[in-house]
């Protein structure tokens, strides 16, 4: 598949580039840019083809594009190699078996559908195919990067702000994995350590509202529903690829460190009276500070300072 010409079309931004003018930048001539352009239009991609005026381009191929995603793509290490399925049970059993050779360090593997999704603590995930991005990758990380709740980080960090960038609006983190705007779910993390550690992400891209479950409808959304227009799911996923690596590739350099910021000032509840779930019962308070490592330091009502490490967090509601 020809993605550079592709490339070429989609920045015109709309408007007609001449037969010619592909041919010229792409390095071949009139048959091999209509041979082309009837291939980038066979795989789903919508292209409007005018006799004089040349090819514009009119909208993204429903399904993944594992060519556009690594087009340029510039990662070190996430991005690697790239793997798109059609229907699979789990995205993340997939990368799990990839990592009986460190040589797949950064493999990313996507899906269409999934008949075996999995959340946090024994919940499913499910998503209408071609709707969702499904995706897990592969890492061999060092300590203290292996912890999972520092994993988590990273991929609620690198997803927050992708969605952020594409609705112009704030992503937030509810602990530890969920994504949410305006206080609905758009995405959700979960982690798996075995020989290597996998990182999943199942994020609600072109799901309109009806076709969630009933019992979702009013806890969940989409960048769809959120932009009132389809997305480029295809450059979407190149985003958040590039948002992993980078992410990633500073903390390697830097420390864990590098996400404690971004990942507090993202906390959904920071600043607000929260409830604490933890295994012994609720902690109520105002939440005052959060920390990957220490957990969150609350004030109670009568001002009395709380502190709740982060392995005994359950889940943090709103009081």
């Amino acid at each position: 598949m020809n993605i550079p010409l592709l490339h070429q079309v989609r920045l015109a931004g709309g408007a007609f580039v001449p037969y010619e003018v592909l041919g010229e930048r792409c390095g071949f001539g009139p048959e091999g840019v209509h041979r082309d352009l009837d291939g980038l239009e066979a795989f789903g991609f919508a292209l409007e083809r005018h006799p004089y005026l040349g090819v514009a381009y009119r909208g993204p191929a429903e399904r993944l594009c594992p060519d556009q995603i690594e087009f340029d793509l510039g990662t070190r290490r996430v991005g690697r190699r790239i793997a798109v399925w059609n229907r699979v049970t789990s995205t993340n059993d997939l990368a799990a078996r990839a990592a009986v050779s460190r040589a797949n360090e950064g493999l990313v593997v996507f899906a269409e559908e999934q008949t075996a999704g999995r959340g946090r603590r024994g919940r499913s995930w499910s998503a209408p195919p071609r709707a969702a991005i499904l995706m897990s990758v592969l890492l061999f990380p060092p300590e203290p990067l292996a912890d999972p709740a520092w994993l988590t980080a990273l991929g609620a960090v690198a997803v927050s702000e992708t969605v952020s960038n594409w609705v112009g609006a704030a992503a937030a983190i509810k602990w530890p994995n969920d994504v949410r705007v305006g206080g609905l779910k758009v995405a959700g993390i979960l982690v798996e350590r075995g020989a290597g550690a996998v990182i999943g992400i199942g994020l609600n891209v072109n799901t309109a509202p009806d076709d969630f479950p009933a019992e979702l409808r009013r806890s969940a959304t989409s960048l769809r529903a959120l932009l009132g227009s389809p997305v480029d799911r295809s450059e979407l996923a190149r985003g958040l690829i590039q948002r992993l690596d980078s992410l990633y590739e500073d903390s390697l350099r830097d420390g864990v460190g590098v996400l404690s910021a971004p990942w507090r000032d993202r906390s959904e509840h920071f600043g607000r009276f929260v409830s604490v779930v933890t295994p012994t019962g609720p902690v109520s308070g105002r939440l005052d500070d959060i920390d990957l490592w220490a957990g969150v330091r609350l004030t109670a009502p009568d001002g009395t300072p709380r502190q709740v490490v982060a392995r005994h967090i359950l889940a943090i509601e709103p009081a």
